[in-house]
């Protein structure tokens, strides 16, 4: 059971994606050309920055286990996110404050605790709310176009964000409509390696942006988890509150705070 809840949820989401000289792929497309097409399908640049955050409904299936759960999540700009889960009655919590991560594990503990560093780290790092395609220059990242190909018969970009820490990320977007359908990174978990995939699907204009309601996990080629969104709700209220540790404190669950 612990081995199950541990990383469950801490690599649902990915983020990021930065710049790079204007380089023409093969078929004769910039960088430039690439993020502008992406900006456009989701509304426009000014329409992603308008973003401060949002919140996800849904359920969370996990097909190695042949379970199902109804999942939330919240983020707020720059930097908190909070997810909630509800497990055999009991709610599973993980959250970042913008510097601490924290969670609430009930079948090993019922009381807030910090993360360990490794879980803590990675879900700081998904908690970026930031779009990296909107900030990239503030974030001194690199991207490089590495060219055209097919993704399961669709034709997609490729590119290599690579991170101040060194770190690599490869997205996919959809040399069509710009859409992101894919994000993948080497991730180190417990003194393994693995390849992390992110796969993006089933999107649906909210409030004039593009949002997924299909987010599929994968670890070197197996659905970990997959992610079906029944609602989302864009810029909603959210105080800094909600995201803090609690002084040992059990939260509501998921249902009081629809």
């Amino acid at each position: 059971m612990k081995k199950f809840f541990r990383p469950m949820l801490a690599a649902m989401i990915l983020g990021g994606l930065l710049c790079a000289p204007l380089v023409r792929d093969l078929q004769g497309q910039t960088l430039d050309e690439v993020l502008a097409r992406n900006f456009q399908a989701h509304g426009g640049l000014d329409r992603l920055k308008s973003l401060t955050g949002w919140k996800m409904t849904g359920k969370m299936i996990i097909p190695a286990q042949g379970l199902e759960m109804p999942v939330a999540m919240w983020q707020k700009s720059p930097n908190k996110m909070r997810v909630e889960s509800i497990f055999q009655s009991r709610k599973i919590v993980q959250a970042c404050d913008g510097q601490k991560t924290w969670w609430i594990m009930p079948f090993l503990s019922e009381e807030a605790q910090e993360m360990p560093e490794e879980q803590g780290k990675l879900f700081r790092d998904q908690a970026d709310f930031e779009n990296p395609l909107v900030v990239y220059k503030e974030k001194g990242y690199t991207l490089e176009l590495l060219g055209k190909e097919e993704m399961d018969g669709t034709p997609v970009f490729k590119l290599k964000l690579i991170r101040t820490d060194g770190r690599e990320t490869c997205f996919y977007l959809d040399a069509e409509s710009g859409i992101e359908l894919k994000s993948a990174m080497q991730v180190k978990t417990g003194g393994t390696e693995a390849l992390v995939e992110i796969l993006y699907s089933d999107y649906r204009p909210v409030d004039g942006c593009m949002r997924p309601f299909v987010i599929e996990n994968k670890a070197n080629g197996h659905v970990q988890m997959r992610m079906v969104i029944a609602a989302v709700e864009i810029n909603p209220a959210l105080d800094d509150a909600f995201f803090a540790m609690p002084g040992n404190k059990i939260v509501p669950p998921v249902e009081a705070r629809k």
